[in-house]
């Protein structure tokens, strides 16, 4: 049975991926933050992880991203999942009573138009599904936690209002990873990082790599490098299997182009 390490506990979005990707028998264990998955990965307590990596609405995960620039993790896998916030309370309290609304800082972001029209006071959690246990666990009818319906049905408390995020094209990705590099017969999608000298045109000499090989490239985000102020590292999605020629033959070019490269996964790609 594979043992499957996520942040958060029994409801969380994560867990919810978790069973969309693997369809079959697994054992689940919970963490309380994202350093402690990779933690778990390291030490061979779970087989694989499952992390999210960016939100449609609020962009990359910055911890997440930070993390998989420092830690010896792999993608070997991905799943999109459309993310539908609810406001959920007591069963006998109304959304009238509510004062505080509790949720990890994503799910916050992610519904701050209704936050700011409602006027609650906002409270940060570890979790979605966690700040549920919280609110419950506290006993306070006046206060509300913003995670899934499942994570209301799960805990035994209501959905006070529905769709509550920002936008209703809300998604969230999350990326499967394992120990080592593992690339399948199927993979068409491959992830890296890679750091430019600091000077100009190094970005652009970069992703010419790419560019002059006609690769399509899915996604380019840049993170601030820690203890390095003002420099930056770049996660880079592109289209295409790393056994592919053109793939490696643009990774020699981009390795005498940087300063350092690092492969994160060559997977199959999944909406």
């Amino acid at each position: 049975m594979k043992k499957i390490g996520y942040q958060g506990v029994r409801g969380c979005y994560s867990e919810q991926a978790s069973k969309i990707f693997f369809r079959e028998s697994i054992e689940f264990k919970q963490y309380k933050t994202f350093r402690d998955v990779f933690e778990g990965l390291k030490n061979e307590e779970i087989d694989f992880a499952v992390l999210p990596i960016r939100n449609s609405i609020t962009g990359g995960i910055r911890e997440v991203m930070d993390l998989l620039f420092e830690e010896e993790a792999y993608v070997i896998g991905e799943v999109t999942l459309k993310i539908e916030h609810v406001l959920i309370g007591f069963p006998e309290s109304s959304l009238n009573e509510i004062e505080y609304v509790y949720s990890h800082p994503e799910a916050l972001s992610q519904c701050k138009n209704f936050l700011e029209k409602m006027n609650f006071k906002i409270i940060p959690s570890f979790d979605t599904a966690g700040s549920v246990m919280e609110v419950k666990s506290s006993g306070k009818r006046n206060s509300a936690a913003i995670a899934s319906k499942y994570a209301a049905e799960l805990y035994g408390m209501k959905v006070l209002r529905e769709n509550i995020q920002d936008s209703e094209n809300n998604y969230t990705q999350f990326f499967i990873l394992r120990r080592d590099l593992f690339i399948s017969d199927g993979s068409d999608k491959t992830s890296l990082i890679f750091i430019t000298e600091h000077k100009p045109g190094a970005l652009y000499k970069a992703l010419e790599a790419f560019a002059k090989r006609n690769i399509n490239m899915l996604h380019l985000e840049s993170r601030p490098i820690k203890d390095q102020p003002w420099n930056y590292s770049f996660y880079v999605d592109i289209e295409g299997n790393l056994r592919d020629r053109k793939i490696s033959e643009a990774l020699k070019d981009l390795r005498e182009n940087t300063l350092f490269i690092k492969v994160i996964g060559s997977y199959k790609s999944k909406w």
